[in-house]
């Protein structure tokens, strides 16, 4: 197959932006990540004000070993649902993919991150299990809620969603 042939093949295949999401510039580079043991993510009490019991409750005790990846992110501009930003990218693997993204935040790093109370949506991938990882940073500290992908459910602009990049 010709070169132009595959490059006209390839932009098929990607899935057209939402009008309600906006690409952020740049990628930032997560390095591959050991085991997760998800009792212990998002514990440091200096960086992390609350994390929600989901989980513990809904996920596995460990999740796999994960390999270095680029993460692109999005700004929402309008309100957006889950089952757009679905669309876009990849999910995350592995809870220590995310804490890596905040910890660098927190060191001053700036990969697109909101620290403004907006969220931080990212979507997590366990078996055929699909989650959504909500990140928000009041005043000092970060909170983190988990909750089941629902399509329906919806995001008010200014907030960010990250995805392993495609």
């Amino acid at each position: 197959m010709k070169t132009k042939e595959l490059r006209a093949r390839k932009r098929a295949t990607v899935a057209k932006l939402p009008a309600s999401l906006k690409r952020l510039p740049g990628t930032v580079i997560v390095s591959a990540q050991p085991r997760c043991i998800v009792a212990k993510c998002f514990t440091d009490k200096s960086v992390f004000a609350y994390r929600d019991y989901n989980f513990n409750s809904w996920l596995p005790k460990t999740l796999p070993v994960s390999v270095e990846i680029g993460v692109s992110g999005y700004e929402l501009t309008d309100t957006t649902t889950e089952a757009e930003m679905a669309k876009v990218g990849k999910k995350f693997t592995n809870l220590s993919q995310i804490e890596n993204l905040i910890l660098r935040t927190e060191k001053g790093e700036n990969h697109g991150l909101v620290t403004n109370g907006y969220a931080n949506i990212f979507f997590l991938q366990v078996g055929a299990s699909v989650f959504m990882v909500h990140a928000y940073r009041y005043d000092d500290r970060w909170s983190l809620c988990l909750y089941r992908f629902s399509a329906r459910n919806a995001w008010y602009a200014e907030s960010r969603f990250f995805s392993p990049a495609t």
